[in-house]
């Protein structure tokens, strides 16, 4: 009976076996390229290409786009050189780019030129570049990021300001550029003019409901990059149609309420002199009107902060008419400048990239599905009041008073 169980115990694990093979169509990571950033620009040869293809390896193509593929080095970034006195630095990253018709193609085209296939399941940062987006429907060339398993949902994507390849070189060594504007969003409690992230799987949302939207801009100068606004992308053409600056990408942020922090600078008005308020909690809400065919908005924003720097001389910190006409003058300041925002917004590229039409559709459903197939065009039209109320809460680190102050809103 032993014997017979034995027996019957070493066939069930012979079937089993197979199964414990572990990864038998694995890949060494040392045998491939990890990619950690695409770059993607309209067609411009880099010299190395020219220099190839002047040699003989031009092939049958129409040159429509430069796709960048930045990838680890087997380099840790440092180490000693072979001369053995001191040490080397070397890049930690390499950028492939190749010129062609279409993403796929010159993808497998890198592999004539490496010895490792690209491998971009680990990729992090979409970058495109702005000639690139004025010229071509962002559907026309992101088939490929959405169709092909290797690329990442939750990848971030930005627009550069130029050549998006330019943002994937930086000076010095030991950073590698697409993990540092990775980073750089993460300072988003520092500052009102950096965006909530857009992902590849939220890009899509908006190309598919043909919804118009920001995303944030990358400008590349003496060696280093930087966040400098945002890009307008519009929904009915899908292409990019202007730029905010990076004050009044503050001013979109404040009016949707998605900040975790920042500053306002403001002037007071009797001495002429440049304060800072820095926001401790932050909320808005947009409500819709609808009279008959009349639409229009009401932005409410409540702010509680700190002046964080005074270049006011003479006054009492915690003298009541200072901390109340300083509060009166952030208020003033908001209201000025989200105003002037929404009139180049509504005005000169007519694209919701706030959201105005989402408070619509739930607040006020049947209005919109009236309006929705125009919405940008009705959204130009719409009047928008923008009310500003703020408390100032501290006077730097030198102690604690609460004031509450409320610009009334214009006649």
């Amino acid at each position: 009976m032993k014997r017979r169980n034995l027996t019957l115990g070493l066939l069930a694990l012979l079937q089993v076996i197979p199964l414990l093979t572990g990864c038998w169509s694995q890949r060494e990571i040392d045998d491939l390229s990890l990619v950690a950033g695409i770059a993607l620009d309209k067609a411009q040869e880099t010299k190395v290409e020219t220099a190839l293809n002047k040699n003989g390896a031009a092939r049958k193509k129409d040159d429509l786009i430069s796709i960048t593929y930045q990838i680890f080095t087997s380099s840790s970034g440092g180490g000693q050189s072979r001369g053995g006195g001191g040490s080397s630095e070397q890049k930690r990253y390499e950028n492939f780019t190749e010129t062609g018709d279409l993403l796929l193609e010159s993808t497998r085209e890198i592999s004539l030129r490496t010895e490792r296939p690209i491998f971009a399941q680990h990729f992090k940062t979409l970058v495109i570049g702005d000639e690139l987006l004025r010229t071509t429907p962002f559907w026309n060339f992101m088939d490929l990021m959405y169709r092909e398993s290797e690329f990442r949902p939750s990848a971030l994507v930005f627009v550069a300001r130029g050549l998006a390849r330019d943002t994937f070189e930086l000076k010095g060594a030991k950073e590698i550029p697409a993990f540092r504007i990775l980073k750089m969003v993460d300072n988003q409690y520092k500052s009102t003019r950096i965006l909530p992230s857009v992902t590849l799987a939220k890009l899509l949302t908006y190309l598919q409901s043909k919804s118009s939207f920001l995303l944030q801009a990358i400008i590349k100068g003496g060696g280093e990059i930087k966040f400098a606004g945002a890009g307008i992308i519009h929904g009915q053409s899908g292409k990019l149609v202007g730029f905010l600056d990076e004050d009044e990408l503050s001013s979109v942020t404040l009016i949707t309420g998605k900040v975790r922090g920042g500053v306002v600078k403001f002037t007071d008005e009797e001495t002429g002199q440049k304060n800072l308020y820095e926001i401790l909690s932050y909320n808005s809400e947009i409500v819709p009107r609808v009279e008959g065919d009349n639409l229009s908005f009401d932005v409410r924003i409540e702010s509680r902060g700190r002046l964080s720097e005074s270049w006011v001389i003479n006054e009492k910190s915690f003298d009541d008419r200072f901390l109340k006409r300083q509060g009166q003058y952030v208020a003033k300041q908001l209201e000025r400048n989200i105003r002037q925002t929404l009139e180049k917004i509504q005005k000169k590229y007519k694209a919701d990239v706030i959201g105005f039409g989402k408070e619509l559709r739930i607040h006020e459903p049947k209005t919109w599905d009236k309006v929705k197939s125009q919405w940008d065009q009705k959204f130009s039209q719409a009047e928008v009041r923008v009310h500003a109320k703020t408390i100032v809460a501290e006077f730097g680190a030198s102690g604690s008073k609460v004031i509450e102050h409320q610009d009334q809103p214009e006649p």
